[in-house]
């Protein structure tokens, strides 16, 4: 009985208002640890996912622009598509802030008219910042992947940086500044140009690999185990010092 009544004696500092802050903090601190630890597991099947998709739509042979457009929205992100048609212009709009082969620069955008009479948006490719774009082939064949419109995410930036560039290539936001006579596709096509020399150079698809998600996920884990065990071996050492305990005050 007496040892128990000592032991509590002992965790007496534990309850104080400056202790319970502490545990607050670190607790706090703890949770922020696994909730970063399964975001990145979330990361990890989102592109789990993103791989199956690429991987099984490019074993599909590719389908016209017009064709790829009766298929739910769902399904067209990765699509493959070969079409016929013209540019209207060789750049219409670059989108900024790009990265490839550790170079900085833009997205070069273009308008394309395919024979069905549809507009959309295409991704020529990647050029240094003030590169000239060398101009697109007046009318033949067009071949590469329907992508998304990236849209807006939360409260970052507006679609106009100014000197004809956009920060994200939002098909519906830069069909208004275009100003055309006719709507856009609601997505976009990412080239595929093989041939292609100089600037723009055509942006490959996202590698097929899980990146360093799970790796990242097991640091955050092992970052909380270690805090919890850390911290607990903290308050056990000063419960067992009475004489640091009284002078923590309150």
């Amino acid at each position: 009985m007496s040892g128990s009544v000592s032991q509590s004696r002992e965790w007496q500092f534990a309850r104080r208002p400056r202790w319970i802050a502490s545990h607050a903090f670190v607790g706090g601190l703890i949770l922020v640890f696994i909730w970063a630890g399964f975001w990145q597991l979330d990361r990890l099947n989102q592109r789990q996912i993103r791989n199956d998709v690429i991987e099984a739509r490019a074993a599909e042979a590719p389908v016209t622009v017009d064709e790829a457009l009766s298929l739910f929205a769902h399904e067209l992100d990765y699509r493959a598509v070969s079409d016929q048609g013209r540019y209207l212009d060789g750049e219409a709009v670059r989108i900024a802030n790009r990265s490839q082969d550790g170079l900085g620069g833009d997205w070069v955008i273009a308008v394309f008219e395919t024979a069905d009479g549809r507009l959309i948006l295409v991704n020529r490719g990647f050029a240094n910042r003030d590169a000239e774009a060398a101009d697109p082939p007046s009318a033949g064949p067009i071949q590469g992947w329907l992508r998304a419109s990236q849209t807006k995410d939360g409260f970052f930036g507006a679609v106009d940086t100014g000197e004809g560039r956009a920060p994200r290539l939002d098909v519906e936001a830069i069909s208004g500044r275009l100003g055309l006579d006719r709507p856009l596709a609601s997505v976009w096509l990412q080239l595929d140009d093989p041939t292609a020399q100089g600037a723009p150079q055509p942006v490959p698809l996202p590698a097929i690999d899980e990146g360093s998600h799970f790796s990242y996920a097991m640091q955050w884990f092992i970052f909380a185990a270690l805090s919890t065990l850390i911290y607990g071996l903290f308050l056990r050492k000063r419960a067992r010092n009475p004489i640091e305990a009284m002078q923590d005050g309150c």
